[in-house]
């Protein structure tokens, strides 16, 4: 059974690999790319304590300058300083690895999920897969499992590499921390797509239509995952601040601060856990939609 799985559904498997393999690819050389970027900044810092140039964050200060005009061309190289610099260069980066990945994701696992039921409808085809010897719970099963396991395979593979660059792109914005990754780094992007996935075979059992079945799956997980991180972001154990001037440690998740006030946060050290916590909802969320799914398949007259 897995055998028949994966020749009727190779071609989606392989298209998945390829669209993972080329986001890797840009995710590697954006990486690359921003590094090179640093290392240059940072010579270019050194260029100017040489020239005794003041530093862009500098206000004020005794600076021994030696010519007005060296300064004037060094400035020049990255105007405003690191953060306006590098956002400027990389704000395609950035957008890309914050939100394209997991929109990319979350329309492969669509594509892949919506037509298992679906196009065997579209097409006549389950007249006689499910007259079979194998039972129509195994076939479905299998199926889901087998394409399941393929894509959270997939998208560790991306979350991981997109971890990567989210550290290269944080050296060039201070400001930033992984709190704004957390629903496209490491375990959060295997969940996600899984999740699409399952939304996908839900609806195509369901509407019994491929093309409608995918508009609507992913129209389904964008608003499923907004509402999954909120809860999990505001209803999992947090600390307070406690008192007034107060600060949370750094790169830590703040919740509703308040100027002078106690506020609630997550601290760092609590990111890998929530990214757990997040993935055991969104695969209990793909769980309860494949059994919807399932209910579907289960109950359609041959």
């Amino acid at each position: 059974m897995i055998c028949l799985a994966w020749r009727q559904h190779r071609g989606q498997i392989l298209w998945a690999i390829i669209a993972v393999t080329a986001s890797c690819i840009v995710i590697f050389t954006y990486g690359l790319s921003a590094e090179h970027w640093m290392a240059g900044y940072q010579s270019w810092l050194r260029q100017l304590a040489a020239a005794g140039c003041p530093p862009p964050d500098a206000h004020t200060g005794v600076f021994h300058v030696q010519s007005a005009a060296t300064c004037a061309a060094l400035k020049d190289r990255y105007p405003g300083g690191l953060q306006p610099a590098f956002g400027d260069r990389f704000n395609a980066a950035i957008l890309l690895s914050l939100y394209g990945l997991p929109a990319a994701f979350a329309i492969i696992g669509a594509l892949v999920g919506a037509p298992l039921v679906a196009r065997e409808i579209e097409e006549h085809t389950h007249l006689a897969a499910w007259t079979q010897s194998v039972s129509r719970r195994r076939w479905y099963v299998t199926k889901s499992v087998t394409l399941g396991a393929c894509l959270i395979a997939l998208g560790l593979i991306a979350g991981t590499a997109n971890a990567w660059l989210q550290r290269q792109l944080a050296a060039g914005d201070p400001t930033s921390t992984r709190w704004s990754w957390f629903g496209s780094i490491d375990l959060a992007l295997a969940g996600e797509v899984v999740l699409a996935f399952a939304l996908g075979v839900a609806l195509g059992a369901l509407i019994r239509r491929t093309l409608p079945a995918i508009g609507a799956a992913v129209v389904a997980f964008t608003l499923l995952i907004l509402g999954l991180r909120w809860v999990v972001l505001e209803h999992t154990p947090t600390r307070t601040t406690t008192g007034p001037g107060f600060t949370a440690p750094p790169g830590s998740w703040l919740l509703d601060p308040r100027n002078g006030f106690p506020f609630r946060y997550h601290p760092p050290t609590q990111f890998v856990a929530l990214q757990l916590i997040l993935l055991g909802v969104l695969l209990a969320a793909a769980a309860s939609a494949l059994l919807t799914g399932w209910l579907s398949t289960r109950d359609h007259a041959v």
